[in-house]
């Protein structure tokens, strides 16, 4: 299995999706929206599109409207917030960063492709390039052309969205870990619990992925993430942080805390770099201990590679 090509695809998603944007003081950035026909729905936060000719948005669309909800009820809020669906071929002009596609949010704003997104298309071709035995297990979920769209937007639209609660109060968290296993929690919870069906769309390709190992990961302490995050990580290693965040993500709601996410919204917030000091790692522990919960301050107590 060529490893190093394929999860560098995983990798290039994982890590351009979650970028750290300060927020303006209008909320939502509207300067991407120039150009963009707004599409009539009935949810409460805008909808706009690079195309009048929409197709394949409505579950999208129905899902993160019951991600909204499921969020402002449990964070005790109503986020503001828009959503673009972006062709590839506009999507240096709206979009943040490259490439075509990937889910990514910031500045109020959930940017999603409108045609497949080019990680996907690249993917795909890698996966089938592989003897079969090594991906067959997708197409029940995929379909039979193994359609990962389904697993980048769909999944990965509700991690930007839950990203955004926090954005809007600040995005300088005591650690980047935090803030990914925030997004990733979210994410996991929503679709246990309020989309079911989705549930398959959002753990197999994961579970396939880590299925190549962790060979690849030079780096493997949470001080390595901290200091080297995107740019100085290889992407499979930013791809196997990601796995291990996705692990804790999944053991924690499984054994019933999801109700530990508003607390870990506020410990965000209230914690941000912009407001208060840097926390040593042990003062960091007592206080995630105390005020959020010991499943979260365990993650960094017993990481296994120190």
């Amino acid at each position: 299995m060529k490893k190093s090509t394929f999860t560098n695809l995983i990798a290039i998603l994982i890590c351009c999706s979650t970028p750290q944007m300060q927020g303006q003081e209008s909320w939502i950035d509207t300067s991407v929206h120039s150009g963009l026909t707004e599409l009539k729905t009935d949810y409460s936060f805008k909808t706009l599109t690079s195309n009048d000719a929409i197709k394949n948005t409505a579950a999208t669309l129905n899902n993160l409207n019951r991600a909204k909800l499921y969020f402002d009820r449990i964070f005790q809020t109503e986020l503001d917030f828009a959503v673009l669906f972006i062709e590839n071929k506009a999507w240096g002009k709206h979009a943040y960063f490259p490439p075509p596609g990937l889910p990514q949010a910031g500045n109020g704003n959930v940017i999603l492709g409108l045609d497949k997104s080019v990680v996907s298309q690249e993917a795909e071709k890698m996966i089938t390039q592989l003897p079969q035995q090594y991906w067959a297990s997708l197409k029940p979920i995929y379909g039979a052309d193994i359609d990962l769209d389904l697993f980048y937007r769909e999944t990965l639209s509700i991690h930007e969205l839950v990203h955004l609660y926090h954005f809007k109060e600040g995005t300088k968290p005591q650690r980047k870990w935090l803030q990914e296993l925030f997004a990733t929690m979210g994410m996991y919870a929503f679709i246990k619990k309020e989309s079911v069906s989705s549930y398959g769309l959002m753990d197999t390709y994961p579970e396939f992925v880590i299925q190549s190992g962790d060979g690849m990961a030079e780096f493997k302490t949470l001080k390595d993430f901290e200091e080297k995050y995107v740019q100085e990580l290889t992407p499979q290693n930013y791809e196997w942080y990601q796995m291990q965040l996705y692990q804790n993500a999944k053991s924690i709601i499984d054994a019933g805390k999801s109700d530990i996410l508003p607390k870990f919204l506020h410990f965000l917030i209230d914690t941000d770099l912009s407001k208060t000091e840097m926390l040593s790692d042990f003062e960091l522990s007592t206080r995630l201990e105390k005020e959020v919960g010991k499943e979260i301050a365990d993650i960094l107590i017993n990481w296994k590679y120190k």
